[in-house]
């Protein structure tokens, strides 16, 4: 391994989870004051490889990932890129990726639809729009080798990684064990630092969200390898943890409906009183994922206009 620095080398974060696994990040790269960057994750043996999530597809983000690869592993082959979801954070660097490395990309087949789809930048900051729209471009043109279901397994020398279909944050949301070493790459199913935004159909769905969750916890894991945030070295209860976080929630909101706040707008002021500026639309999307489920269930009736939803 060469030591010697490179360019853009002090732009990005390394961190070795195992003696197969790193987490590469690029620094000082947050949509919102305290929200990580995304993780883009190295499998490696020997000089045979597998990256997990691409990261963004602009200058900084690329040439970080690609010189640290080109300068400590001048001989590396990389096989597959591997995306959890169609986001851009995580699959806008796939094609210049791919390019320069010769490799395979795969994600779900559910995802096909919203991968060659650009998404709506409204609710970022202003100062990431025009950045937005160069990852959306470079999203729309990721060159997916195969759209591959639940159960999928990859195979590269020694390194065996089977892909576990979780929709909840996306409809076509992966996460690949990594059965070597017993990690799961998580994506935005399961994040190293909070809970996940998880919007209501068709661009996610929270009672699936909590059925790949109780799926997950069936699973012997060493740990987590998120999308976003630090690996997490305490898998079952992190899991634990989401689900009765969700559970919690479902039960605020229907003691809020029983109290009279039956508008999703008014529930969104109870549940998150001081919300951060840039989150309304996440959380107002997390408040109508939860409507929608207890619909679902039966446990309460709803009318859904463009601008609103409502209990009756």
């Amino acid at each position: 391994m060469n030591n010697n620095v490179h360019p853009y080398s002090e732009k990005y974060i390394v961190k070795h989870l195992t003696k197969s696994v790193i987490q590469h990040t690029v620094k000082n790269f947050q949509f919102i004051k305290g929200f990580p960057p995304s993780n883009t994750w190295i499998i490696h043996s020997n000089n045979d490889a597998i990256l997990v999530d691409s990261g963004f597809g602009d200058r900084t983000s690329f040439f970080s990932l690609k010189n640290y690869l080109s300068h400590y592993f001048p001989n590396i082959n990389i096989h597959y890129i591997l995306l959890t979801h169609n986001h851009s954070d995580h699959s806008s660097g796939a094609r210049q990726l791919s390019e320069i490395f010769n490799a395979k990309v795969l994600i779900h087949k559910k995802e096909k639809k919203m991968l060659k789809t650009k998404s709506d930048s409204e609710d970022i900051p202003i100062r990431f729009r025009k950045r937005r729209q160069k990852w959306e471009d470079e999203k729309i043109q990721t060159p997916v080798s195969k759209y591959i279901e639940h159960g999928y397994q990859v195979h590269v020398g020694s390194l065996h990684v089977e892909a576990l279909h979780t929709p909840g944050h996306t409809l076509g949301s992966i996460c690949y064990l990594f059965r070597n070493e017993k990690i799961l790459f998580s994506g935005d199913t399961i994040l190293g630092y909070d809970t996940v935004s998880i919007s209501a159909p068709p661009n996610g769905d929270m009672n699936l969200y909590l059925s790949s969750l109780k799926k997950l916890n069936q699973y012997k894991l060493e740990y987590i390898a998120p999308g976003h945030g630090d690996a997490i070295t305490n898998p079952k209860e992190k899991i634990n943890r989401l689900i009765q976080h969700r559970l919690d929630r479902e039960k605020q909101i229907i003691d809020l409906i029983k109290q009279g706040h039956k508008l999703d707008a008014d529930l969104l002021d109870n549940i998150y009183p001081n919300l951060q500026k840039g989150l309304k639309n996440s959380a107002l999307n997390q408040i109508r994922s939860h409507l929608h489920r207890l619909k679902v269930l039966n446990k309460i009736q709803l009318k859904i206009d463009q601008d609103k939803w409502k209990v009756i």
